[in-house]
């Protein structure tokens, strides 16, 4: 082998090193990203102890713990409610963080557009949706600039919310309140936000 050829050679072996030291980076980084990222985003939901008991159509039951609720998939969007009337009613609203309903029914078997689901407070208030409503359809919505009457142009979703505005949910409405929210911010009837919710229940339309 010639001085030229013992060069390239020790440039070659160089070259592949750096190469590799680049993408061992470059992996890193990017399980950061993905696994880093998503497990400091679970750690910053810190639910105090709470109880919530799901009960599916065939008898099947899933009651759920602070920590097995804070590691469910969440979702964060507007929304709030207003009283009969004019909007001097509005009551609460805020920036909603909690888990969709459907990802709770699933847990015990879905719901079927035979079936409706009712929520149960620990001061036992009780409100029912249908399988429409639960989807987030077919539920009055109101602009919260005007208190005006509206049909949403994005979907609503139905969530269990446990932070609003990015803190715990008060204790006279919480730790769990249901939420009807969307990217609008619009309002929805406060019928529908069963306060200090301790039960959901899948039953016969």
């Amino acid at each position: 082998m010639n001085a030229e050829s013992g060069a390239k050679s020790r440039f070659n072996k160089k070259l592949t090193a750096i190469i590799f030291i680049i993408i061992v980076v470059v992996a890193v980084v990017v399980s950061w990203q993905i696994y880093g990222r998503s497990s400091t985003a679970k750690s910053q939901v810190t639910l105090p102890a709470l109880s919530l008991t799901l009960m599916g159509a065939g008898g099947q039951e899933k009651i759920l713990n602070s920590n097995e609720l804070a590691a469910l998939k969440s979702y964060t969007a507007n929304g709030g409610y207003r009283g009969e009337g004019t909007m001097n009613g509005t009551i609460y609203t805020g920036n909603f963080t909690g888990v969709p309903v459907l990802t709770l029914l699933n847990l015990v078997g879905g719901v079927t557009s035979s079936e409706n689901v009712t929520f149960t407070g620990s001061d036992g208030y009780q409100v029912t949706f249908t399988y429409q409503q639960v989807h987030g359809q077919e539920i009055n919505t109101f602009d919260p600039a005007t208190g005006a009457a509206v049909q949403p142009s994005q979907p609503l979703t139905v969530i269990v919310a446990y932070y609003c505005n990015g803190t715990s949910i008060d204790s006279g409405k919480g730790p769990l309140t249901v939420a009807i929210v969307g990217p609008q911010g619009l309002y929805t009837n406060g019928y529908w936000w069963a306060y200090l919710l301790v039960k959901i229940e899948i039953i016969s339309a």
